[in-house]
C-alpha cells in the first residue's frame, strides 16, 4: 500500500512513501485498477480535499510511477556508493562464474539487445537471482555514476530486497 497526502496549506496531492508527512492521508494499492478505482471520489473523501486537487487516475499513476522510479534510482546509487553493485554484462557474467547468492537482484535493461538479454536472464536464473527487466540503458548507468549499462547486479541481501519492492510496486502502476 503506498499513502497519499493532501498538504494541508497547498490542497495538492503528496505521494509519502516512508509514511511520515504529517497530514490526512489514504492508503492506495499501487494496482493501476486500485488507482483508478480511489480516484472515482474515494480518495477525496478520505483526504478531505477537493476532488479535483487530487487529479484523474492518470495523473495520479503517474506520480506514483515518478516517485517509486525514484526510489529504485536512489537505492541503486547508495548500492553503488557502498561498492555493492556490479555493473556491465561481462562483470556481471564473471561474477556468475563465481557463484551466485540466491538473496542477490539483477536489474535487465528494458532496451538491452536481445543476445544479452537472452545470455544474462538464462545465466541468472539458473543461479537462482531474481531478474526484473526495468528501466533503460542510460538510466541503469545515470543510477550508478557510469555511461550506458544493459544490466546491474546488486550483490546486498538488504538494498536488493528494498529495491525488488520498489521495482513489484513501480511495474504494478506504470
Amino acid at each position: 500500500m503506498i499513502r497519499i497526502v493532501a498538504d494541508p496549506v497547498t490542497g495538492k496531492v503528496l505521494i509519502d512513501l516512508k509514511g511520515k508527512v504529517p497530514a490526512r492521508g489514504a492508503y492506495v494499492c499501487p494496482a493501476r485498477g486500485c488507482v483508478e478505482a480511489a480516484c472515482k471520489g474515494r480518495l477525496a473523501r478520505a483526504l478531505k480535499s477537493d476532488p479535483i486537487s487530487v487529479g484523474g487516475p492518470e495523473e495520479l499513476s503517474g506520480s506514483i510511477a515518478s516517485v517509486l522510479k525514484g526510489r529504485i534510482l536512489l537505492l541503486l546509487g547508495l548500492a553503488q556508493r557502498g561498492g555493492r553493485v556490479v555493473s556491465g554484462t561481462n562483470l556481471v557474467v564473471r561474477e556468475i562464474r563465481r557463484g551466485c547468492n540466491t538473496r542477490w537482484l539483477a536489474i535487465v535493461a528494458e532496451d538491452a539487445s536481445d543476445g544479452i538479454a537472452v545470455k544474462l536472464v538464462r545465466r541468472l536464473m539458473a543461479g537462482g537471482v531474481p531478474v526484473h527487466k526495468v528501466l533503460g540503458r542510460a538510466e541503469l548507468g545515470a543510477a550508478v555514476g557510469k555511461g550506458l549499462r544493459s544490466v546491474l547486479l546488486v550483490r546486498d541481501a538488504g538494498l536488493a530486497a528494498s529495491i525488488e519492492v520498489a521495482i513489484i510496486r513501480y511495474l504494478a502502476v506504470r
